[in-house]
């Protein structure tokens, strides 16, 4: 029996009365020390001590009575400490024990009539499956017809906060593995208002992606809460959510970026086709590692990529040119080696910057705004 905080505090409070109260019968304060009086344990005492310590359950009564009761606790003490020091492991070794057993513990699966709504068999509630989430894709792949099981939107998704937020065609979609037409976009408040069919290029219009990341993070949100209803055994989107989460969105590398929700949403949009793909050649799906190596190539094939690179060349150059102590003093390099043959006054850089036609020599290079500064070529005189 382990004990709480308070439960040890009152259980050692109490055995220190009863301490002082045995001293006190004993007369142990008497004026000789070297005298030891006991007053034995009466059977109701012994009573009282096993109703206040059931550890002393497990000791006979004549070992109680022959025993100080500050001996008792001390052996009491004792056990709350072993105890304690094998909590941590307890945990532990009760896992290592039940997956050791998981190969030779067998659940009888009878079989039953299931409607999914009023008539539930009980092996929906049998324990989960513990192999790997693409162990269970490929053998999902083996069970399952390939389009999935016909499509409801009956699940109890307001219990999440999630109600109204999934559309018709997000629920059709999303109970078939091998759409190639699922899309994070059905997965949003605003496209769940469109219940008027529109045309094509309407749509197209509609379709132009996320205005806010907040946005685009509930949908997914939605449509991973979703997909644990309609198929458990689909990690899928988990794996796509948990890549998206641990870089942050990938905003380091939108940022700048003109419309970062929605090259995000086309981004989940193709990983969404690429594993629809993927289930129809029984292969696993794209996992968390490997997502990172398809967004690098999705990104860095787009002309954002591209903008965004000259954006921070740019930005270099900006800083080298604030910082360079060479081009803040605006000292001619060429001239100092001898090479440049421009005459005075007219030496410009390419930008149409003035260039001094000075000693550009350093002596301390702590102080790199500190140089020579007369009129004579550095190569000549240091």
């Amino acid at each position: 029996m382990i004990l709480e905080e308070s439960e040890l505090f009152d259980t050692t409070e109490r055995a220190r009365i009863l301490i002082t109260d045995e001293s006190e019968r004993a007369n142990l304060g008497s004026k000789d020390p070297g005298v030891s009086q006991k007053t034995p344990k009466s059977d109701e005492d012994i009573a009282r001590l096993k109703m206040l310590f059931p550890f002393l359950v497990g000791f006979s009564d004549s070992y109680i009575k022959a025993t100080p009761t500050a001996e008792l606790m001390k052996i009491e003490s004792t056990a709350l400490k072993i105890r304690d020091a094998e909590r941590g492991r307890e945990a532990i070794d009760k896992l290592t024990t039940n997956k050791q057993n998981l190969s030779s513990t067998f659940y009888e699966v009878k079989a039953g009539k299931d409607n999914r709504c009023d008539v539930i068999d009980d092996c929906r509630y049998m324990p989960p499956d513990v192999n790997s989430a693409v162990k269970q894709w490929l053998k999902a792949r083996q069970t399952i017809p390939l389009t999935g099981y016909p499509p409801v939107s009956s699940y109890d998704m307001g219990a999440v906060g999630l109600a109204g937020l999934v559309s018709a065609k997000g629920w059709c979609e999303i109970h078939n593995p091998a759409s190639n037409k699922l899309s994070v976009r059905q997965f949003n408040i605003t496209d769940c208002r469109n219940k008027v069919s529109i045309s094509k290029d309407q749509k197209e219009q509609s379709d132009s992606g996320f205005l806010e990341i907040a946005e685009l993070q509930l949908a997914l949100r939605t449509m991973r809460t979703a997909m644990s209803h309609v198929m458990h055994w689909n990690f899928s989107v988990h794996a796509l959510e948990g890549f998206l989460i641990q870089n942050k969105f990938c905003l380091s590398d939108l940022s700048g970026v003109d419309k970062p929700a929605l090259i995000l949403t086309q981004f989940i949009d193709y990983i969404l086709e690429q594993n629809s793909e993927r289930w129809r050649d029984s292969t696993p799906f794209l996992l968390s590692g490997e997502l990172k190596a398809a967004w690098e190539a999705f990104f860095q094939n787009r002309p954002q990529a591209a903008v965004k690179k000259g954006s921070h060349q740019s930005t270099r150059d900006k800083a080298k040119r604030e910082t360079d102590p060479k081009m803040v003093l605006g000292v001619c390099f060429r001239w100092n080696r001898g090479l440049c043959t421009k005459a005075k006054g007219t030496c410009k850089t390419t930008k149409g910057k003035d260039l001094k036609h000075v000693c550009d020599f350093n002596a301390d290079p702590n102080k790199p705004l500190e140089i020579c500064g007369k009129e004579h070529i550095r190569k000549d005189f240091h």
